[in-house]
């Protein structure tokens, strides 16, 4: 046997009332049993299963006891997709160590010397994405303002001033446990890997 009738919709208690253990009314059965025949047109339930849902359709008194009647014929909305956290939300907060070596590694850029962060990228970044997020920062860094410097003959020196406020700030945005993105320097150590993510 088929049916091409759509399906009617199971009564549903209102949004008003709190819990199922609110009575159902005749048009609420009525409701049910229209779905149970609709089913069994379809094949989807023998005469047994038809009688016995329609015996227990007529027997209930709430939304409860009427709700798992008809639950394996109804189809249900399908779960939204999961949205994909971006790989920085996956990692896990930076601890205190990892704070101070991260703003250790921005601090270094006070004295222009590569040797600081390039140690704490090759050595605790294997370890930390946050202190190899910030100790690439402080490279990219360090190693922009000699390229500018070489290539203007020494004008760029004069930017040194300027990065030494900028790296006491970065070492307080680390301290803070907190990325750091600097898009207007040369990323030859990498954006700092899962923290350079956008977000969605």
């Amino acid at each position: 046997m088929s049916s091409t009738a759509p399906i009617p919709t199971p009564p549903t208690p209102p949004a008003s009332v709190a819990g199922d253990e609110l009575r159902c009314t005749d048009a609420d059965r009525d409701r049910v049993i229209d779905v149970l025949k609709s089913a069994y047109a379809d094949g989807r339930l023998d005469q047994a299963e038809f009688d016995l849902r329609f015996d227990l359709t007529m027997k209930s008194k709430t939304y409860a006891a009427l709700e798992p009647i008809t639950r394996d014929l109804i189809a249900q909305p399908a779960p939204a997709p999961a949205v994909a956290k971006p790989a920085r939300d996956l990692l896990p907060p930076p601890t205190t160590e990892e704070r101070l070596l991260g703003a250790l590694a921005q601090a270094t850029t006070l004295v222009p010397i590569v040797v600081g962060p390039a140690i704490l990228y090759y050595t605790v970044g294997k370890r930390s994405e946050f202190v190899k997020h910030h100790a690439a920062g402080a490279l990219n860094l360090q190693l922009t303002l000699l390229a500018v410097t070489i290539v203007t003959f020494g004008l760029g020196g004069a930017l040194y001033g300027i990065a030494w406020v900028l790296a006491a700030a970065f070492a307080v945005v680390a301290l803070a446990g907190a990325p750091l993105r600097q898009p207007w320097v040369l990323p030859i150590f990498g954006r700092g890997g899962p923290y350079e993510k956008k977000r969605d």
